[in-house]
């Protein structure tokens, strides 16, 4: 809420990192450098002369992979300097368009759609068209966008929801997991490598287990009761015993991953909810509005 209150005073500007910028850029450059190297193979000296299909093939795996990631880092870095956003009491614009033409008002955005893969956030209106968007780099980003939340999308029908799960995908993952590195320790252990075949693989396969079992599946709002479910045990918590409800980030080679939690005051650490089968902000605005917070 203080970081409401900030925007009641005065605009807030939020602008992508630097750091970020530089780093694809030189990304851009080392996916150009191995695209010349693959386009440079069949000219490069062969003492045998006898291998130039494969040599073609790989060249032609160059221009393809590193080609392709090349126009998508540049069209990328082209949109960069137009990713800088701007919100106040009245809503919320792209800094260089300006507010008077880019205005964006708070009423007028239906939903905050999570783009995990895009690392980013899509403001829609209600027929699902996009607004604007608000990248993960941008500086602030975890203060615009408890702003988001806190001002957006108020009229969603989806905040009616009372539960959410993960899918059964999610349960095959973890049994395909267990059995394939089970079957895996067992021929390597039979294969007369029993210290990496029994000993190592039982490793993997009990941490598998282990984060399974210790990982929400599920969560659900029943009267003054938030019961979040784990595998073989459930806990249930009552929306007086909440202190706090708030999005966290857990960041994994670069890219963040947003969770919710739910802070109680007997618990000593929060019960962490992660993709539940639908977007993070949608289960937080729910989750909240059911404690009151």
């Amino acid at each position: 809420m203080a970081a409401l209150e900030g925007t009641k005073k005065l605009m807030q500007e939020f602008k992508l990192d630097k750091k970020y910028i530089t780093l694809m850029k030189v990304c851009l450059v080392i996916l150009i450098a191995f695209l010349a190297l693959g386009f440079s193979l069949p000219f490069l000296p062969d003492e045998n002369g006898e291998n130039l299909k494969g040599t073609l093939m790989i060249t032609i795996m160059c221009t393809v992979l590193f080609g392709a990631f090349s126009i998508l880092t540049w069209r990328t870095l082209k949109k960069l300097p137009f990713a800088d956003v701007a919100a106040d009491e009245d809503g919320v614009w792209y800094l260089h368009i300006g507010k008077d033409n880019g205005l964006i008002p708070w009423d007028k955005i239906h939903t905050v759609k999570e783009r995990l893969y895009m690392q980013r956030l899509d403001l829609l209106d209600i027929d699902n068209q996009e607004l604007l968007r608000v990248e993960y780099q941008l500086l602030g980003f975890e203060m615009l966008r408890e702003i988001l939340n806190d001002r957006a999308g108020a009229q969603n029908k989806n905040l009616d929801q009372s539960s959410f799960s993960k899918g059964p995908f999610y349960h095959l993952f973890y049994l395909a997991a267990v059995i394939g590195f089970s079957a895996l320790g067992f021929y390597v252990g039979k294969s007369g490598d029993p210290l990496l075949g029994y000993g190592a693989m039982s490793v993997v396969v009990i941490f598998i287990i282990y984060e399974y079992i210790a990982t929400a599946i599920s969560v659900k709002i029943t009267g003054n009761v938030i019961n979040v479910s784990y595998p073989f045990t459930n806990k249930n918590i009552l929306l007086t015993d909440i202190d706090d409800i708030v999005i966290a980030d857990e960041f994994d080679k670069g890219n963040r991953i947003p969770e919710v939690w739910i802070i109680t005051k007997n618990a000593k650490k929060p019960f962490k909810l992660k993709q539940l089968g639908a977007d993070s902000n949608l289960v937080y605005k729910t989750l909240k509005r059911a404690a009151n917070l």
